[in-house]
């Protein structure tokens, strides 16, 4: 089947978003934004729709042909193995340094039970794979049966009406259901390529403005769904669509497809970055800000082909395991 490259290019652009948002909340963690208000602003509207651009991503090419145990087999080496072994190298290395972890140093055997719940950054593989779980099991219900369902856990999820307390890892599956299983139901009804039209570049440019303005307007009830929705959409037709240079949109797309591999590790070199810039006394927001995305970009770049000269790529989660069709493009 022929690659949709245009997803690449909002994945590469996403993650780009996501590590410019932990670069953000790790100045903002070291005391670095005295503007509280700016630091709000800017952390909300990255937050509104960078997670959720990858989770409708990975529903909108969400596969449930294998069989149970097959594909609890795959998605657990996809998402837990790499959660797990990256989890323990951060925390390890956080501990080593002194860095605390949800206000306290862990002790090593603090650092090996740290991985389930994940802490830090990995609650996203963990929060998909159960969502992934899920989405599995609804879809061996009918079809029409199956969009009513996932449409009233949407609801149910946007409403507060799920509480899954005290099991406060299960918030992010709540809170990302909605945009999950939008990016399945679009799969079924309408399919990936629909959102590959020139035509929808200036409509979508609208509708993440739209989202974005909505995000600070006057409190109005669903308010925040709207907004969320239109800025997911909005980014992803924008980016799926934009018109880019031939070098550009070469480069984006191999950025799109190692998405994986950067969100597993930009924390390691963004937080040495800040770390380093600190010694050195550079103590300007706008340097940290620019050097610490950069480093988390061109860090995870440089592990990549050592990896994969290594051919190691596979058994540290920077690759699907072998079988799993379309890639990244299916994981992330």
């Amino acid at each position: 089947m022929q690659r949709l490259t245009g997803f690449d290019v909002v994945k590469a652009v996403a993650i780009i978003f996501v590590v410019i948002g932990h670069v953000w909340r790790g100045l903002n963690s070291a005391g670095m934004i005295p503007d509280t208000q700016l630091f709000a602003r800017i952390d909300s509207a990255i937050y509104l729709f960078h997670m959720p651009v990858f989770f409708f991503l990975s529903g909108l090419f969400f596969s449930a042909r294998r069989p149970l145990p097959d594909f609890l087999r795959n998605r657990a080496l996809l998402l837990l193995w790499p959660m797990i072994l990256w989890g323990w190298i951060d925390a390890g290395l956080k501990t080593l340094a002194g860095v605390p972890i949800k206000g306290q140093v862990l002790s090593l055997a603090e650092v090996a039970l740290s991985v389930l719940p994940p802490v830090g950054i990995f609650w996203f593989l963990y929060t998909l794979f159960i969502l992934h779980v899920i989405a599995w099991g609804l879809m061996r219900l009918p079809r029409s049966v199956m969009l009513v369902a996932m449409a009233a856990l949407a609801v149910a999820a946007r409403a507060g009406w799920i509480n899954v307390a005290p099991f406060d890892s299960l918030w992010n599956t709540v809170i990302y259901l909605p945009p999950f299983f939008a990016g399945i139901a679009f799969a079924m009804l309408a399919g990936p390529g629909a959102l590959l039209r020139q035509f929808w570049v200036l409509p979508a440019a609208a509708a993440f403005l739209l989202g974005q303005a909505l995000l600070f307007a006057p409190d109005l009830p669903g308010r925040s769904t709207l907004a969320m929705g239109l800025a997911m959409l909005g980014f992803i037709a924008f980016f799926a669509n934009l018109p880019l240079g031939q070098t550009a949109r070469r480069w984006l797309e191999r950025l799109g497809q190692q998405t994986m591999p950067i969100y597993l590790t930009h924390v390691i070199f963004s937080a040495a970055t800040r770390i380093v810039l600190r010694h050195a006394g550079v103590e300007t927001l706008w340097p940290h800000l620019l050097l610490g995305t950069l480093a988390g970009l061109a860090g995870p770049a440089l592990l990549i082909w050592a990896a994969r000269r290594a051919g190691v790529s596979r058994l540290i989660g920077f690759e699907p395991p072998a079988g799993t069709a379309g890639g990244r493009a299916k994981a992330a």
